[in-house]
């Protein structure tokens, strides 16, 4: 097989290939992606605090129905007459009301923890608002140089990717088709010399005698480890 095309090819395609690591590699997009990853965890936070609220909120309004309720039994004992009552009635009135008024002081110390873990809540809440906004101004102003970057370099990509079309029609088109196939997969150079005899001028791995031997039949093999086509020069 006559590689020497694919070879011209795979040339021009490394300045593609160094334009697009250029643009890959940005400060500025990694700045990016960093960002990102900010604001979606500023979110996920949020949205926690959001569904803990919730369901204090719930929480408070059964304490504070509770808390009606046992008060309205105290007042109810205090307006009672007390004026025919035994002694016995008077002491199991007094027992309940105590019990009444410790109920309603550990309702009070409910509502009152509570109202602290919602303070708590709404200082997490702005927090995190804070990180996200903040985030989401820094990633405006990366967005911005990103597509000043790309803007600046696209027209060199389109001029290669011109080259690349008209140099593709002279590369047998299965070996151009897994050639693309292990470029899309990051794989780059896809193809590369034969080594001392044996080795992948690639990954550097030795190729077995089988592998070998076709090669000098098929013009080009593939390396069991690394996947990159391999030529002998």
């Amino acid at each position: 097989m006559n590689i020497e095309n694919l070879l011209k090819y795979q040339k021009r395609d490394e300045d593609l290939f160094k334009v697009e690591q250029k643009l890959a590699n940005s400060a500025y997009r990694r700045k990016a992606a960093e960002l990102t990853a900010v604001a979606k965890k500023a979110q996920a936070k949020s949205t926690e605090l959001e569904n803990h609220a919730e369901k204090l909120i719930v929480e408070i309004g059964e304490i504070k129905e509770k808390y009606n309720l046992t008060k309205k039994k105290a007042e109810g004992m205090v307006a009672a007459n007390i004026e025919n009552m035994t002694m016995e009635e008077l002491e199991k009135t007094n027992e309940l009301k105590q019990k009444i008024m410790q109920n309603l002081a550990i309702l009070e110390k409910m509502l009152q923890k509570s109202a602290e873990t919602i303070n708590q809540i709404l200082s997490e809440f702005n927090k995190t608002k804070k990180a996200y906004d903040e985030a989401r101004s820094q990633y405006a102003i990366c967005k911005q140089k990103i597509d000043e970057e790309t803007k600046e370099l696209e027209p060199e990509k389109e001029k290669l990717k011109k080259e690349l079309l008209a140099l593709e029609k002279d590369v047998d088109p299965a070996l151009m088709a897994e050639y693309k196939k292990r470029r899309n997969d990051n794989i780059f150079p896809v193809v590369v010399p034969l080594e001392n005899g044996t080795f992948c001028g690639r990954c550097r791995m030795e190729q077995p005698k089988v592998a070998i031997s076709k090669l000098k039949e098929a013009g080009v093999i593939v390396c069991e480890h690394c996947k990159r086509f391999i030529y002998q020069k």
